[in-house]
């Protein structure tokens, strides 16, 4: 059974964001995994302060919430990652966050906990899904280097509702299968 680590990067607690990724925990769940999901708007998470201290060590010298997060990530078979797009790219809240990733490489740029089967969720308000291919292609490379291989991405679009995501029968759906498939 693979452990699941997922990350919403949604100030909304019943969000767009929020909907997708539950629904991914409830069918990686259904498969037979562990979910731990971190809300990371209620986390203490400081910015990376480029110590690089954690080139020669497998953890970060700031002691905070990602203390937790990087044992998860290391014990876990699969990763979901979930954020509304805010100017094109990911909330300050998820970007934190993937600054935070960098003690996952190693000094030569190699991933220190192996590959990690990754998700990535967005909620836009923009109806064309591929308005932001370009900066979710640069997230899913960024996050390669660390060992976090994105595998699928489920955008939802046209979502300046918190309720579109829920009232989108065939992606809820998607959701929750791409989430047993993470572990299966």
């Amino acid at each position: 059974m693979k452990k699941v680590v997922a990350f919403i990067g949604s100030p909304r607690k019943n969000g767009n964001t929020s909907t997708l990724v539950e629904e991914m925990a409830k069918g990686a769940k259904a498969a037979g995994s562990g979910v731990k999901i971190y809300r990371l708007h209620d986390m203490n998470i400081k910015p990376c302060q480029s110590c690089f201290y954690c080139r020669g060590v497998e953890n970060c010298a700031i002691k905070d919430d990602m203390q937790a997060v990087y044992e998860d990530i290391k014990q876990a078979g699969a990763v979901i990652i979930g954020s509304p797009v805010y100017m094109f790219q990911v909330t300050a809240q998820t970007k934190l966050l993937l600054d935070r990733l960098f003690p996952l490489m190693d000094a030569n740029f190699n991933p220190r906990f192996g590959t990690k089967k990754t998700v990535m969720v967005y909620a836009q308000g923009n109806p064309d899904p591929d308005a932001f291919k370009a900066s979710f292609e640069a997230n899913a490379t960024v996050l390669k280097i660390m060992g976090l291989n994105v595998v699928d991405t489920i955008i939802t679009a046209s979502a300046n509702d918190p309720q579109t995501s829920c009232s989108n029968a065939d992606l809820m759906a998607k959701a929750f299968q791409t989430g047993k498939a993470l572990v299966e």
